[in-house]
């Protein structure tokens, strides 16, 4: 049996912690590294570009405001409260493929960002929750640091 090859929305589901959750319309996401320019006198243009860092997991993720679903809920976003802060752990995200029971990218270290949300007359109420991640892997690659990589106590 033939399957489609090219992801799209009714296949995708997101993943919190091990939990799908339903509200979400729109994921966006994305993976930036930090590059140097290596300037020497003698020359105009750079003569090198240098990896110098990963930067944080980008997430952005848009849907609708369920009524007893907040932000705050485990089936929302899970953005932890104000007064929990101190304690909050972090997270996975995922987006699963049910198509072909892939995982299509899994974040770990996932932390609340903040979010906003809006309502009008005539319209649903539609609320965009922020992510920041530490790694980002994909089902073509993990992605972990090198080994002999320092790492907090």
């Amino acid at each position: 049996m033939a399957t489609g090859k090219i992801m799209h929305g009714a296949r995708a589901q997101v993943i919190m912690n091990g939990k799908t959750i339903g509200i979400f319309t729109n994921v966006s996401y994305g993976v930036s590294y930090d590059i140097q320019p290596a300037f020497i006198l003698g020359r105009f243009s750079p003569a090198e570009l240098a990896y110098t860092a990963a930067e944080p997991i980008g997430i952005t993720a848009s849907g609708w405001r369920v009524v007893d679903q907040g932000p705050f809920t485990d089936s929302g976003g899970n953005m932890p409260k104000l007064q929990d802060l101190l304690n909050a752990e972090d997270m996975s995200f995922s987006l699963y493929d049910r198509q072909t029971d892939k995982l299509l990218m899994t974040v770990v270290g996932v932390r609340h960002a903040g979010f906003n949300t809006s309502v009008a007359p005539r319209s649903l109420e539609e609320m965009t929750l922020n992510f920041m991640g530490l790694r980002l892997s994909d089902e073509t690659a993990s992605n972990n640091e090198a080994v002999g990589a320092s790492d907090l106590p």
